[in-house]
């Protein structure tokens, strides 16, 4: 009995300083998120960016998080910054109104759209209805019901019962599978921002190429590859791409 006891605490002891710790971070979190919230309704921007910073590390998947910190680094007059994050949270979060929203704004400020020429809203809207995430987790989650139910229906020698489940779960898989595949595709495969006011576009990786244009602050850009602090983008608007300095990008 002595010795169940012994074991049991020593079992839980850890978990419940696990769970402290857990509970420490997350109240240390909110405290500094509404203090963030509290200088961003007095219009003390740079200093609520400065908290919702220090707020995000604790949790830096959190979309709400990364909303708020680019609404005030938007604020602070940090354009580039703040597109960074809002399409930050705008890949965790597409549904949401408000990101979607304020990225588009932001964008317009850097001279691009979130919605390409020509493609109708309620399409862009349906086509980024989920996240890669999601869309990936619902193929791999369809894919394993289709296994196993595939396997049953074997191993059960062919019921006619398991019949709808295969079929539904065969159509579900092949529809978020080529979602994913086609979103995936069409994607960059890593996406940055200018973060600078002016970044000069070169025609190789270092300051003795010739400048062939320059892109402003707030732009996207796809990175195409790296060399000793040099970055090859190319602009999601225009299409034309060239070298920048690492410093002129921040990496989404």
């Amino acid at each position: 009995m002595k010795r169940q006891i012994i074991k049991a605490i020593t079992v839980s002891v850890p978990v419940f300083l696990w769970m402290m710790v857990i509970a420490n971070s997350v109240f240390a979190q909110q405290n500094l998120a509404a203090q963030a919230r509290q200088k961003y309704d007095s219009g003390d921007y740079p200093a609520s960016a400065l908290l919702f910073q220090n707020a995000l590390e604790k949790s830096p998947n959190n979309p709400f998080l990364q909303y708020d910190l680019g609404n005030a680094l938007f604020k602070s007059g940090k354009l580039g910054q703040s597109i960074v994050l809002y399409q930050r949270a705008f890949d965790l979060m597409p549904r949401n109104s408000d990101i979607r929203y304020n990225l588009a704004f932001a964008l317009k400020r850097a001279g691009e759209n979130l919605i390409p020429s020509g493609i109708p809203p309620i399409l862009f809207y349906i086509f980024y209805w989920l996240s890669l995430k999601e869309l990936s987790g619902f193929f791999w989650l369809f894919t394993w019901l289709l296994l196993l139910s595939a396997g049953l229906w074997i191993k059960m020698k062919k019921p006619a019962s398991l019949g709808p489940l295969i079929s539904t779960s065969l159509i579900l898989c092949s529809v978020f599978g080529i979602w994913w595949g086609i979103r995936f595709v069409l994607e960059p495969n890593s996406l940055g921002v200018i973060v600078t006011q002016t970044a000069e576009v070169r025609s190789g990786p270092g300051e003795s190429f010739s400048v062939d244009f320059t892109a402003p602050e707030g732009r996207r850009v796809e990175i195409l590859s790296e060399s000793s602090g040099w970055i090859e983008v190319g602009l999601l608007k225009e299409g034309s791409r060239g070298w920048v300095s690492s410093k002129d990008v921040e990496k989404i």
